[in-house]
């Protein structure tokens, strides 16, 4: 397929179907090191850059800055293989590059309100170099108009040539290599042409469909998919509040509501973390260069679910007042700070509002999670039987695969006051009711009221 156009776009569409291309990853989180090690696995030479120059010389030695399955091999092959390399310095990367992939962070700031600094800071830095025969290509999460209001602007006003695309990153920790290949992907265009070469480049990476798509389309899409699954969530949540009024087990109701086929009631818990769920409804409710739209719907599901972690703690001081205890003088342990299972990743996991809260009225709060030395201020136990040891309560916050295979007997005989706030109903309510333990659960009051 011949893309017929602008000069430089022959040249660049023939290292693309020749794998000659040389690809600069701008920021190596968990977005960005997946993205170029993935490039690299399909035949491409990949140029790392990030302004974090500790960060850099860990991932030149091989060693993986955070927990993904197959990262690690990966890593040192490439790295070994010379396909992947690291650079610190900026205009060197993007010198030696023939398409650039940004992969910044575009965190939440105050107010609520999208911080774009990381992302405008190097569109001004692209504008300073020469970008002729080079297309430069945006993964980070940004609002609707960010791509026609900033980074084309920005970029464009220097280099009137330059190839624009819009390629928003669709993967989880946890499951990023295999997410990369088999998600669709949309491309959100700025041109035809430089949509059309971007699509050649991701058809070497992605076994599925691929959607071209203009520019705002693509943004809102990826925000809207996950204010969908956070609404979900927070329906999921009321329910489970509904239950406790009525003393009725959310798991039950699930389970009979399920049955129909129109119907998928998601799970309930202590709320939602992560890099996207909390923080793209925000960014969808913030487009670029115009006001905050008003949403209900969206803005209720987000006080909902940022409301869970306070109602877990409310869940144990219940049931601590029912054996006449408190939080103060007792020992809270809690298992799992990382925002999903079997990953690294702490940002925004409801564990924080958690053990903040619990921290306000116990001097005891002991926290144990295999995958992480985060314990957002709590007591860091490395052993997990010592931290449950004469605890009072055990808050099951993070259903990493090792909780899932504890056994009830072991946790009861080893706690002083057997009580366990399962908020991922990992474990059976009857057979820890059986044994003695008073098991209580988000939409689920146990049978000690």
């Amino acid at each position: 397929m011949k893309i017929n156009s602008l000069n430089n776009t022959n040249y660049l569409q023939n290292l693309i179907e020749t794998k000659s291309v040389n690809i600069g990853v701008i920021g190596l989180g968990q977005v960005g090191l997946p993205t170029a090690l993935s490039f690299c696995d399909v035949g491409f030479s990949v140029i790392g850059n990030d302004l974090n120059q500790s960060l850099l010389e860990k991932i030149s030695k091989g060693k993986s800055p955070f927990e993904e399955p197959g990262l690690d091999n990966l890593l040192k092959f490439y790295i070994q293989s010379k396909k992947f390399t690291t650079e610190i310095n900026f205009e060197q990367t993007i010198n030696d590059s023939n398409i650039v992939i940004v992969c910044v962070p575009t965190p939440l700031g105050d107010g609520i309100k999208p911080d774009l600094s990381a992302l405008e800071n190097v569109c001004n830095s692209l504008s300073n170099l020469e970008l002729n025969e080079k297309l430069i290509i945006i993964e980070s999460s940004i609002p609707p108009g960010t791509m026609e209001n900033i980074v084309v602007p920005i970029i464009k006003k220097t280099n009137k040539d330059c190839m624009i695309a819009f390629v928003p990153e669709r993967l989880s920790p946890g499951q990023a290599f295999s997410e990369i290949q088999t998600t669709p992907r949309i491309i959100g265009y700025i041109d035809k042409i430089s949509g059309e070469l971007t699509k050649l480049l991701y058809k070497n990476l992605v076994t599925s469909k691929i959607f071209l798509t203009n520019a705002k389309v693509a943004e809102i899409s990826k925000l809207v998919e996950n204010t969908f699954r956070d609404v979900n969530v927070a329906l999921a949540n009321e329910i489970s509040l509904i239950c406790e009024k009525y003393d009725i087990d959310f798991l039950e109701l699930q389970k009979v509501c399920n049955s129909h086929p129109r119907v998928n009631l998601l799970d309930a818990g202590p709320g939602v973390g992560g890099p996207c769920l909390p923080k793209d409804p925000y960014l969808l409710l913030n487009p670029s260069n115009s006001d905050t739209i008003s949403s209900q719907i969206i803005e209720s599901a987000r006080k909902t679910n940022d409301s869970m972690p306070n109602h877990v703690v409310e869940i144990a001081k219940s049931a601590l007042a029912k054996v006449d205890k408190s939080l103060t003088g007792s020992k809270i342990t809690v298992l799992g700070v990382t925002y999903k299972s079997n990953v690294s990743d702490v940002r925004l996991s409801p564990a924080k509002g958690i053990i903040s809260k619990l921290l306000e009225s116990s001097n005891e709060v002991i926290v144990y999670d295999p995958q992480t030395s985060e314990s957002f201020g709590a007591q860091k136990n490395t052993d997990l039987w010592n931290s449950i040891s004469d605890s009072d309560v055990l808050i099951i916050v993070t259903n990493h695969d090792e909780f899932k295979n504890l056994d009830l007997n072991q946790i009861k005989s080893k706690m002083k006051t057997p009580i366990i706030v399962d908020t991922r109903r990992i474990f059976d309510s009857n057979q820890a009711e059986e044994i003695g333990i008073m098991y209580y659960a988000v939409g689920y009051g146990g049978k000690h009221s």
